[in-house]
């Protein structure tokens, strides 16, 4: 076959596969197959029983057909608890630091240096020196209320799916709570009209996660904004949400809401013209179900909800952090925004970073304004084995001259060509 020939097959091949991947998509029952994900957990990885290399390869699989994992157990049940204390401890920390800092900034004429150098410390609370300069210090990184749960947070496994997935360099851009009252406790709170008009097993909140977040935290506000992926979002994974529970999860207490399939889908829960509604469920959506000590670990296009019931009876406990790659900006806009939990990146300073576990460190640097957060080993190493293989091809050049027009002949890189 010549050219033309070939083209014309691949055009007709390619046109026969998508409408065979249509029809096949036609006749798959959406809800079928969750309900049958839902009940067997496919998507969940015991790392208590399993090798890291068996829990790395079940996880890329899943994050590829899914959208999200679960590993159970990287947190041992022993010390689950005290773990769970310290995080509830931290919030109300965290939650009471955050008023204060409002209060502070909303003070007419406070500026960076009159905050850092005695008028944060009048109105009792804690702020850190941010590495760009210019811009306000900001609340220190939950983390640092956080010691024994630090110690998990660069578990092996972790960090080698993510590493496996993302880059070899990594970065944990955001950390923060994430609890959800049970149903008494919210309507002894907000009172029972409240519950009534937020809560409920049928109800949602569906949205992808930064930098696939359509609005971006900030709107069309330039000092809030934070900035976001134009749809249609290219099918690359730019960063993995991971959810520790620490408390069991599942349709009844808690469990992250998501939609199988959905990082592939290229509509979004907020695009305009995509027709969604973020409240209503969505077919064949699912409740993540995991115990206590276990990671929910999503592609950030995965369109999931925080669960807006928990009959339970019990509070559910979760730290929610964001994992990067070196390459993708985490902290370069919303200028204006200086104590939002969720898309900032919090600072610590040099004695809370040297505080960290040494495994831990590398992952949190780039939050540290005394730090110089230069490239981590493996992207070293790769630069390195790049720089070798250049040096080889110029000594084949000073050592092998006869070869030199021949030697890539073996290369082809597929072209179209011009058509007239």
């Amino acid at each position: 076959m010549n050219y033309s020939e070939l083209q014309a097959k691949a055009t007709r091949l390619e046109r026969e596969l998508q409408e065979t991947h249509n029809l096949l998509t036609s006749t798959i029952d959406p809800e079928v197959v969750t309900a049958d994900l839902a009940r067997t957990r496919a998507y969940a990885f015991d790392s208590a029983k399993m090798s890291v290399e068996d829990v790395v390869a079940g996880c890329a699989d899943s994050l590829e057909k899914y959208g999200f994992c679960v590993i159970d157990h990287v947190i041992p049940p022993a010390d689950v608890e005290a773990i769970r204390e310290e995080v509830m401890a931290a919030d109300d920390i965290v939650n009471r630091n955050i008023q204060g800092i409002k209060d502070l900034f909303n003070e007419e004429g406070a500026n960076t240096e009159e905050l850092l150098s005695g008028k944060a410390t009048e109105y009792n609370v804690e702020l850190r020196r941010v590495r760009k300069v210019g811009h306000p210090p900001k609340p220190p990184n939950n983390i640092i209320w956080m010691p024994q749960y630090a110690r998990h947070l660069a578990n092996p496994v972790i960090t080698t799916v993510a590493r496996h997935v993302l880059d070899d360099h990594l970065r944990i851009a955001h950390l923060h709570t994430r609890h959800v009252k049970n149903d008494n406790a919210f309507i002894e709170d907000k009172g029972v009209d409240e519950f009534k008009k937020m809560r409920g097993s049928e109800k949602r909140g569906w949205h992808t996660d930064w930098p696939h977040d359509l609005s971006a935290f900030g709107n069309k506000d330039p000092n809030h904004n934070v900035g976001c992926i134009r749809q249609p979002c290219p099918d690359v994974t730019m960063c993995l949400v991971m959810i520790w529970y620490l408390t069991d999860v599942d349709e009844n207490s808690g469990g992250t809401w998501v939609v199988p399939g959905s990082h592939k889908d290229k509509r979004n829960p907020r695009g305009p013209k995509d027709g969604i509604s973020v409240t209503a469920p969505i077919p064949g959506d699912m409740q993540v179900s995991a115990p206590a000590g276990s990671v929910f670990i999503q592609d950030s296009r995965c369109w999931h909800a925080t669960a807006r019931h928990n009959p339970s009876g019990r509070e559910r406990v979760a730290v929610v952090n964001r994992w990067c790659p070196w390459w993708l900006s985490v902290d370069d806009f919303a200028p204006g925004d200086n104590y939002n939990v969720y898309h900032v990146c919090r600072p610590i300073n040099h004695a809370e970073y040297l505080a960290l576990p040494p495994d831990l460190q590398p992952l949190m640097r780039h939050l540290c304004p005394d730090e110089c957060d230069t490239l981590q080993q493996p992207v070293l190493d790769r630069a390195e084995a790049a720089h070798e293989r250049t040096l080889w091809g110029y000594q084949q050049e000073e050592e092998n001259p006869e070869s030199m027009q021949h030697i890539n002949a073996h290369i082809k890189v597929p072209v179209v060509p011009l058509r007239c």
